[in-house]
């Protein structure tokens, strides 16, 4: 090869690097998920999140809207008229300026109440992204769990082919009954459905996550999970911490408390807008004498009461209506809470229960007996259907293992979510 080639092939070989390393650069960051970038992963996705901060943004600007220290804008009218009569002639002209004014103090009643509307939409905003967080990692595990699974019965698929494989070499040597060559051929076939099974549901819990994460298609993504079965960290912590009182700080409690103290805010304001706003006014004119005519003036609407004028009975009794059913609303949050975090934690604690069981030592044995089943079958020391029956047994218990340590992710993610963990990514 000329030295020229040579140069041709490095200049070649570079570009093809850079051009490697800019599509790395262009992959999305959320193309591999794991513990460390679940959460700023979901909360970046996840549409309902996004809908609860444009309300908030809306109820910012409902609370703008009240700000104005003018109930209304000074309104400034003019008017002019000729006056003819006979030889004498006159240009009339008037000028007016009005405005509105409160007096019973309904702007800082109104801005009360929309700030505590902020702050209701606040604390729906935390509950919002607390449970796109809780919903992320229930399928993060769950689809390790089917990869575990799928793995499995990949596994259980191997085996059952190579006892069927001695199976029916020994009843084709006729030192083997046909029965056996049949049952482990059925076994062969059961291990198959259980493959297509787990796959389907890997596929599936693939795409869930996929969704979640916001991947246009997400049967098609190429999303990919790194990380293990085991529980959420730090929530036996969090739950030692945890009192009656700090119900009182949860995200859902105080979003009921502060949406009743918006009603009870706009009640009051209702009840401040039946004080009539004078409105003040200040004139000048000129008549049709030329004489200038300089003026001011107030003004008073006249309450009429009953069903005839506008008394703001109406909205006044809404309003408090709905404060009293958001106080209520509190109250049947905080017992739900509290019975959620009883439930989850007897969950929690069964389930780290059951793990406990499938001690490391009994996992390993089962492993190492599942793959010497097959060369016992071989070697003759071990009946087929011996076999058959001690594979589909030590199957079962390494699955039941995979399910109890999804069963005990599952419940520290329940758990996590009863205590109301705040979704700020330490969650690992």
């Amino acid at each position: 090869m000329t030295a020229k080639a040579v140069g041709i092939f490095n200049a070649l070989f570079a570009a093809l690097c850079a051009s490697h390393s800019a599509l790395a650069q262009q992959e999305p960051a959320c193309s591999i998920v794991d513990r460390s970038n679940l959460t700023r992963c979901a909360l970046s996705a996840n549409l309902a999140v996004k809908a609860e901060d444009q309300e908030l943004d809306a109820a910012r600007g409902r609370e703008q809207s009240v700000s104005p220290v003018l109930p209304s804008n000074p309104l400034l009218s003019l008017s002019a008229a000729r006056r003819t009569s006979g030889a004498a002639d006159a240009n009339n002209w008037y000028v007016t300026l009005q405005q509105e004014l409160e007096i019973a103090g309904q702007r800082g009643v109104r801005r009360d109440a929309a700030a505590a509307a902020v702050r209701a939409q606040s604390q729906r905003v935390v509950v919002a992204r607390q449970d796109a967080v809780a919903r992320a990692w229930v399928l993060f595990f769950d689809t390790l769990a089917s990869v575990e699974e799928r793995r499995l019965a990949a596994r259980q698929m191997q085996m059952s082919a190579r006892v069927s494989e001695v199976a029916q070499a020994r009843a084709d040597q006729g030192v083997g009954s046909p029965v056996d060559a049949d049952l482990a051929a059925a076994a062969t076939v059961g291990a198959v459905t259980a493959e297509l099974e787990a796959e389907r549901r890997l596929q599936q819990a693939r795409a869930a996550l996929a969704s979640l994460l916001g991947m246009v298609e997400p049967t098609r993504s190429t999303i990919k999970i790194d990380g293990d079965l085991r529980p959420l960290e730090g929530i036996s912590e969090a739950l030692g911490r945890h009192s009656p009182e700090s119900l009182s700080q949860r995200a859902e409690i105080l979003a009921a408390q502060a949406e009743a103290r918006a009603q009870e805010r706009q009640a009051d304001a209702y009840r401040r807008s039946r004080i009539p706003n004078p409105t003040l006014s200040v004139f000048a004119q000129n008549d049709g004498l030329n004489e200038r005519v300089f003026g001011a003036g107030i003004a008073f609407p006249i309450p009429i009461p009953g069903n005839v004028g506008h008394t703001y009975v109406g909205e006044i009794a809404e309003a408090d209506a709905l404060a009293r059913k958001a106080r209520i609303t509190g109250e049947q949050i905080r017992r739900s809470i509290q019975l959620e975090i009883a439930m989850a934690t007897v969950d929690f604690e069964a389930a780290a229960k059951t793990v406990e069981a499938f001690s490391n030592e009994k996992i390993a044995r089962a492993e190492e007996t599942l793959e010497a089943l097959a060369a016992e079958a071989e070697a003759g020391r071990l009946a087929i259907r011996e076999a058959i029956v001690a594979q589909q047994a030590l199957i079962d218990f390494l699955r039941a293992h995979v399910n109890a340590r999804r069963d005990w992710c599952m419940a520290s993610v329940a758990l996590s979510r009863a205590l109301g963990l705040p979704a700020d990514g330490n969650l690992r």
